[in-house]
């Protein structure tokens, strides 16, 4: 059996034009489904049109290919070279014409290898065409249809993959294996007829391997002055007054313009962590821009609006990262007034990833609070601990929300802390309209004058520092929900562990922590990040982010965790028992 090896030609250049049939060739792997067999008079339309001919005809004499393939289907080798009206077709033009597909002794070896499960299948059926002619019906019958399923799914798994996967592979080298045999031509050029199913696959893979591919299909338009009425004798009068009109379409993959997205950081390394996250989520290049200033921005988009113009502007997104919020802000209002119809697109705006995380912690203690029939988080009056850009925009968020929110800074070494304070509190409310009050609490007992009054704290302060004590825990006696930012230890709570999930760890107090609302986050940005790919023209800013974060929470729920297992009654157990 001849091995299937793909290796890239060396010292050729291959350009393989694609022309996608009018049909999918059939194929199937051990036999047909009774439903899924063309019928005699069917099979007549699973060939070539008289327009298609003519125009790889035409085709042939235009770019002068060394050879042509086709796809073998069910043909025997025989009817592909004696009864195939384009082996005809590209003899008279002197072009060798070859089929390529899955290897003959392979595709035997493959089928002989599932024999097995067709004929448990097939005694399923057997079983069940018995069952139903003695009219029986109960346990037996319905534990027979579920393994013939199980059985016929596994079997059409296994007729897809390949009819795709292991075809198209068996297809790329018989292209490769002739390709090499031309001799003396440094550039080589080849037709291959392939079925509209099959064409996006065997081009990836062909591109894979540093192949010049152009795709082309053919469209068809049928015009006739004949009025049609009920009379089928008039058949010689529509034919007599028809034209085919046929012109080629040149198909152009995702990759002619791929996705790209322009990261734009305002502080001097742009975020690594963003730039793996837009990778994962398909992006096929991530273009860093660093120290990015609002003219700079500007530059940046317009650059990419006429360049790729407006199809390929729908292929590329902006992320604005950085420490500082109000500068991502800035550069986000630069890049709305920058942009124009059609030029528009979509923009994520995550300053030091502060959106996603402060949605994903608000979010989820929301959540928290409502499944455990502790109220709303609106009624509630929360504090923040940490006055950086999660901190603020965990503010902002719950000051939407209804709650009554305190803004703590806790640096002992800060000078005018409480002027400070305020003045996060004032910027807060000048720039999202958010009531925040800003309280200086360094030391332990003003932490705990602010833990006495919120009923739900945020430790979102710099990662490594202990916010609050334990000691400070045991002194709290109402019902607490605290949430945790910190993964780096010391963790911002003493006793809190990173997988809590509204663990009690004091009397009262229930704990949130940084990698049960971390992978919240991890999710929400992956998901912002496909959105933006996919969708286009959507800004994707807290809002968006707290509301994606409500939706993908309601989905929490693992389809695994809903297994369900059934076992055969006993032959033992009673019939009253069942």
């Amino acid at each position: 059996m001849k091995p299937l090896e793909i290796t890239p030609l060396k010292n050729k250049k291959l350009t393989v034009y694609i022309v996608e049939k009018e049909y999918n060739e059939p194929f199937w792997l051990i036999e047909p489904p009774s439903n899924g067999t063309p019928s005699k008079t069917l099979r007549q339309l699973f060939r070539p049109s008289i327009a298609f001919c003519k125009f790889i005809e035409m085709l042939s004499e235009k770019i002068k290919p060394d050879f042509a393939t086709d796809e073998l289907g069910m043909h025997s080798s025989k009817e592909f070279h004696e009864k195939n009206i384009l082996t005809e077709l590209f003899h008279k033009k002197e072009v060798p014409f070859y089929p390529v597909d899955i290897d003959e002794n392979a595709l035997g070896y493959i089928s002989a290898d599932l024999e097995g499960k067709v004929q448990a299948r097939n005694q399923v059926l057997e079983a069940l065409t018995e069952l139903d002619k003695e009219g029986k019906e109960g346990v037996d019958k319905e534990y027979l249809v579920a393994y013939g399923q199980s059985l016929q799914l596994e079997l059409e798994e296994t007729q897809r993959e390949i009819n795709f996967s292991v075809r198209e592979n068996w297809i790329i080298m018989g292209i490769l294996d002739q390709a090499k045999e031309v001799e003396e031509k440094d550039e080589v050029i080849c037709i291959h007829i392939s079925s509209p199913e099959h064409a996006k696959g065997v081009r990836r893979l062909l591109e894979s391997l540093d192949v010049q591919v152009e795709t082309l299909a053919l469209s068809k338009r049928i015009i006739s002055s004949y009025k049609r009425n009920s009379s089928s004798a008039e058949i010689e009068d529509l034919l007599q007054s028809m034209q085919i009109l046929a012109k080629p379409v040149i198909k152009r993959s995702s990759d002619d313009s791929p996705y790209i997205l322009f990261y734009l950081d305002t502080e001097k390394r742009a975020s690594s962590f963003d730039i793996c996250m837009a990778y994962d989520a398909g992006f096929k290049a991530v273009i860093p821009y660093e120290n990015v200033t609002v003219e700079d921005a500007k530059k940046i988009v317009q650059d990419a609006m006429f360049s790729r113009g407006p199809k390929g502007i729908k292929h590329t997104s902006f992320f604005i990262g950085g420490r500082d919020a109000e500068k991502a802000e800035e550069i986000l209002e630069a890049i709305k007034n920058t942009m124009f119809p059609p030029f528009e697109t979509g923009i994520i705006v995550d300053p030091c990833g502060a959106y996603t995380t402060a949605a994903a912690a608000v979010a989820k203690v929301e959540d928290s609070v409502s499944s455990r029939k502790l109220g709303s988080l609106g009624d509630k009056t929360c504090a923040v601990f940490g006055t950086g850009p999660v901190g603020r925009i965990i503010a902002v968020l719950l000051s939407r929300l209804g709650c009554d929110v305190m803004i703590v800074s806790l640096n002992p070494k800060r000078k005018e802390g409480i002027e400070y304070a305020e003045s996060v509190a004032e910027s807060i409310r000048g720039m999202y309209g958010a009531n925040v009050e800003g309280v200086f609490a360094p030391s332990q007992e003003e932490k705990l004058k602010v833990l006495r009054r919120a009923d739900v704290i945020f430790c979102a302060a710099t990662e490594g520092v202990r916010v609050v004590e334990k000691t400070l825990l045991e002194d709290l006696k109402l019902l607490k929900v605290i949430a945790d930012i910190n993964a780096v230890p010391p963790l911002g709570v003493e006793g809190i562990k990173l997988e809590d999930d509204m663990r009690e760890i004091a009397s009262g107090i229930f704990a949130v922590g940084a990698l049960t609302i971390g992978k919240l986050k991890y999710q929400l940005e992956k998901e912002i990040l496909n959105g933006v790919r996919k969708n286009g023209k959507e800004i994707y800013n807290y809002s968006f982010a707290i509301q994606l974060a409500r939706k993908l929470l309601q989905k929490k729920l693992s389809i695994a965790k809903m297994a369900v297992t059934l076992e055969y009654p006993s032959r033992n157990v009673s019939s009253k028992g069942r």
